[in-house]
């Protein structure tokens, strides 16, 4: 057997365990209980009785809904995570064409509030939650695994900013951009996983990361260093 043969073998191996991987992640979230998010579950505190896994219906688009990566699409994941759980809490019910016009509604009115849309940190981000959508909001830093668990487990979301070049995501261009903001949507204790919808790529729903790395990428906009941001999360409250 050549070489070259030898090589062909070798690469149709390591695209069939890729596939093999990427259909496990979809068999294991299949089977994930689902819950709407006013499916309040009544927690015990002081023993943190809540579902070993959880993961809130959703509506997902990205935040380039028409695969149009120029600008202001791929600068807008903090709009589009924002407007993903909005679409919920606020039952807009959009589809595609109105995810988009909505996207860019919300991009002009942060030119207007903040002067700019991009990078928009943790503050800006909460300020249009509350003021642009009228939604109930919680700041968290340093947040756990158990706190971010308990947060889904009463049927609220999070919206998290992330050093996105840390981020262990395949789909991501060039490594992940500098910044990114995705929604945290459900969690798997057992596999310490955490669900998300992460408007960064069209692969993005219920897209699983582990707790590690979540951890470890969570950042808020820091100019000079992403390393030195907040790890900080915003509670959404319908």
């Amino acid at each position: 057997m050549n070489i070259k043969i030898k090589k062909i073998i070798i690469y149709f191996l390591i695209v069939g365990l890729f596939i093999v991987f990427l259909s496990f992640r979809l068999v294991k979230e299949s089977h994930y209980k689902m819950i709407d998010h006013n499916d309040k579950i009544n927690l015990n505190e002081s023993k943190k009785k809540y579902p070993a896994h959880l993961n809130i219906k959703m509506t997902f688009f990205p935040q380039a809904p028409y695969a149009d990566w120029s600008l202001p699409y791929q600068e807008a994941c903090e709009e589009a995570s924002v407007l993903l759980v909005a679409n919920l809490f606020k039952k807009m019910n959009l589809d595609k064409d109105g995810f988009k016009t909505e996207l860019l509604k919300l991009i002009e009115w942060e030119k207007t509030r903040f002067g700019d849309y991009k990078h928009t940190d943790v503050k800006q981000t909460e300020l249009m939650i509350n003021e642009y959508f009228q939604l109930k909001t919680v700041l968290h830093e340093n947040p756990s695994f158990d706190l971010i668990s308990s947060i889904i487990a009463k049927g609220n979301l999070i919206i998290a900013p992330f050093a996105g070049k840390l981020l262990e995501n395949p789909y991501f261009k060039n490594g992940g951009p500098k910044y990114h903001m995705l929604v945290i949507k459900g969690y798997n204790i057992a596999n310490q996983e955490i669900i998300t919808d992460d408007v960064g790529t069209r692969r993005g729903a219920n897209f699983i990361y582990s707790w590690g790395n979540i951890r470890t990428a969570l950042h808020d906009w820091d100019e000079d260093n992403m390393l030195n941001g907040k790890k900080i999360i915003i509670e959404v409250i319908p």
